[in-house]
């Protein structure tokens, strides 16, 4: 004999029989909405949680969507935005077609930071540029942090003027 048979042992009852229990539960859980919109609290409620998916479905698109591909750029020891190459290739070509060009005149941030390392017996990699705010038009205050010996980072706003030969500090 087959031990599912039927004929030793009564049929499973049903989990959920028609008209049951079950099909009650399921008609007053997809009736609550209607119910809670029914009421001006229940309105107000409904709409704040229609408005929260729309508002996180939106940021969550926003997120998801890439950025536009834009130019490479690095920081440079600094502190300072370099444009980087965009292939290994372009890279040489440029260093390969223009070996005479001379460096860039130092901006504040590099003389500031070349000033704060000497003063504070500190490689000049080690001095950081963080930020600047223009005072004049030749006037302009640069802060610098320097990674000292041990846990020391010291910090100091810089003056650094722009005269005729460049910026320097005073």
């Amino acid at each position: 004999m087959n031990a599912e048979s039927t004929v030793f042992r009564a049929s499973r009852p049903a989990v959920l029989a028609p008209g049951g229990e079950g099909a009650r539960a399921a008609a007053w859980l997809l009736s609550w909405p209607m119910r809670l919109a029914a009421t001006p609290m229940g309105r107000r409620l409904l709409g704040a949680v229609v408005l929260g998916v729309l508002l996180v479905s939106g940021v969550t698109y926003l997120y998801d969507s890439p950025d536009p591909a834009t130019e490479a750029t690095t920081i440079g020891p600094n502190g300072v935005v370099v444009q980087a190459a965009s292939t290994p290739a372009a890279a040489k070509r440029q260093t390969a077609a223009a070996p005479a060009r001379g460096a860039p005149a130092a901006g504040p941030a590099e003389v500031a930071a070349a000033w704060f390392a000497a003063r504070q017996k500190a490689a000049v990699d080690n001095v950081r540029s963080l930020q600047q705010r223009r005072i004049s038009a030749t006037e302009t205050q640069v802060l610098v942090m320097a990674e000292a010996a041990g846990s020391r980072m010291p910090s100091q706003w810089v003056t650094v003027r722009k005269g005729p030969s460049g910026w320097k500090v005073p």
